[in-house]
């Protein structure tokens, strides 16, 4: 053993053992598929933490390139796990540059959207993140219901699966064991400056739908857990997916253009759009010459959210460290660029 453990670091605990690499992923249940960890154990403590992503038909942002009344199209493909909030991205981009924003109905009609992709989307995370805890009930519940929202094809249908929805949040915060587990797990600490869905599950309230004039006709206002810690986190997801359930009901349309907005004329300039994805707010500019897209610039959540894997992992058991990291609900498509 001495000389097995010559040279090698030493342990948290003063003891000198062989650190081990061992790779979670690209397919490991309970994490995204296509995201990529790489542990370095100390024993069953993680020491050191890589992330990655690896993705078949990845699609660059460059990408986005071409006619301007073909960029939502080509932006949904960044993120199929969200391809509503890029479509719209897209189009609020263009909106943005030729100075043609959406009348009240369309754009209640695309919070329908959004909104029932955000709860889809956290209803798809729900379900793996309950495979990855080995809680069986809660796995197949939440995939059942998700399947029920993406089929549903208007506000009434969605509006029917309040109930349910309810009904899955009170059992899972009725659960003993999930707050024994995931309390204090993954904190992030005030520090991390982190934004979006995160910070509103540490207890401050930073969600661009609050300054969405069509949001707050809804009465709109952004769910806060306090916490900082995985057991928020599923928290906040689960209040959210019953307040977009409520949004696409009061929004009462779900629809999205599959193509540009009208122009005035073709598109030139620069446009700006956010908007809060299902896992936090997304930045594209683009800059228009002749109604073609000659330069697109994207800021996407978990590309900001990477530099947190490695505080909520290293120290971590490492069967803990998966559950922290899958408790920030990174896309690996957004990983890989």
């Amino acid at each position: 053993m001495v000389e097995m453990t010559q040279g090698t670091p030493r342990s948290s605990d003063g003891l000198q053992m062989e650190w081990v690499e061992a790779t979670f992923g690209p397919l490991f249940p309970g994490l995204p598929g296509g995201l990529s960890l790489t542990f370095t154990l100390d024993g069953d403590t993680v020491a050191e933490t890589e992330v990655g992503g690896e993705m078949e038909g990845w699609a660059p942002v460059e990408i986005l390139a071409g006619p301007a009344d073909g960029l939502a199209d080509r932006a949904a493909r960044l993120d199929p796990l969200s391809p509503v909030a890029y479509r719209l991205l897209a189009l609020r981009a263009v909106e943005d540059a030729t100075g043609t924003p959406p009348d009240e109905e369309t754009a209640l009609a695309r919070v329908g959207a959004l909104e029932r992709e955000r709860a889809a989307s956290h209803l798809g995370w729900l379900a793996s993140f309950a495979h990855l805890l080995g809680y069986a009930w809660l796995e197949g519940r939440a995939a059942r219901l998700q399947l029920a929202l993406l089929g549903a094809e208007d506000a009434g249908a969605v509006a029917r699966l309040r109930g349910e929805a309810k009904g899955l949040g009170r059992r899972v915060e009725r659960t003993p064991l999930l707050r024994r587990k995931l309390a204090g797990l993954g904190e992030l600490g005030e520090e991390s400056h982190v934004r979006g869905r995160l910070a509103r599950a540490a207890g401050r309230s930073a969600d661009v739908r609050a300054d969405d004039e069509a949001y707050r006709s809804l009465g709109f206002g952004p769910v806060v857990v306090d916490g900082d810690d995985a057991l928020s986190r599923l928290r906040a997801r689960l209040r959210e997916i019953e307040q977009s359930i409520d949004l696409v009901e009061r929004a009462g349309k779900i629809s999205l253009p599959d193509g540009a907005p009208r122009e005035r004329e073709p598109a030139a300039g620069t446009g700006t759009a956010t908007v809060e994805t299902p896992r936090g707010a997304a930045t594209l500019g683009a800059t228009f010459e002749g109604g073609e897209v000659v330069e697109a610039e994207l800021d996407s959540p978990s590309t900001r959210r990477l530099s947190l894997v490695e505080g909520v992992t290293e120290g971590q058991e490492f069967a803990n460290a998966l559950v922290a990291v899958a408790s920030l609900d990174l896309s690996p498509w957004e990983v890989a660029r």
